[in-house]
């Protein structure tokens, strides 16, 4: 979890701070790098609204790292730019502080399989990745509600060819659909020793937000 770009996701899907505490499906040691307590998660600042980079300070930190339950702590102001205005209205007013910025805390299982997350409105454990997942194999949650949301693996690189900084990574790319009105999609793509290196937020207009560790200001 060496970016933001989870954490934004996380919050669009509803901030979710409790979790079970047991793992029975996802498995793998939870002493990984992805979970360095302390550690401060930025992703240059910003995030990129079609092509262009906005700069919305953000910033995440993580606060705490139970057995791999790992807490952070999330800051960003999408309200200084008017073209993040219905992204922003996306973000619960829980997870935003008194003037509106974004300030929470956000939960994720990590371990060297993969990453769980509990955003659901039951809290349930749900898995966003598994490294060693293939294509086509998915992970359906079911709410107590009677809606499923289902994560699938629909590509697989077996050569470095996503950039990442200043050389490429292999990376397993994840979509799940949305149940959110207005968003159609969102796509992760991860890395076994990077963790979730790209998300990506489809509008059913077509536009896009996303936050990836290469965006720059030019």
């Amino acid at each position: 979890m060496t970016r933001l770009t989870l954490l934004f996701a996380a919050l669009l899907l509803g901030c979710g701070t409790a979790g079970p505490t047991s793992y029975p499906d996802l498995g793998g040691s939870t002493d990984v790098p992805l979970g360095s307590m302390g550690q401060v998660v930025t992703t240059l600042g910003g995030v990129k609204l079609g092509a262009d980079f906005i700069d919305v300070g953000a910033s995440a930190t993580m606060t705490k790292n139970e057995g791999g339950l790992a807490t952070f702590k999330v800051v960003a102001d999408l309200s200084k730019d008017a073209r993040l205005k219905k992204w922003n209205d996306l973000i619960p007013a829980s997870a935003k502080d008194a003037s509106g910025k974004l300030d929470a805390e956000v939960k994720f299982r990590v371990t060297s399989e993969g990453i769980q997350d509990f955003f659901n409105k039951d809290k349930k454990q749900h898995t966003l990745v598994k490294y060693g997942a293939q294509v086509g194999e998915s992970w359906p949650l079911t709410k107590s509600d009677g809606v499923t949301i289902t994560r699938k693996v629909v590509a697989r690189s077996d050569q470095d060819d996503f950039p990442y900084g200043f050389f490429n990574i292999k990376t397993l790319t994840v979509e799940q659909d949305s149940r959110i009105p207005g968003i159609k999609k969102f796509v992760y793509r991860a890395n076994h020793r990077f963790g979730i290196v790209y998300v990506e937020v489809v509008a059913e207009d077509g536009s896009t937000l996303s936050l990836y560790p290469s965006a720059s200001k030019t």
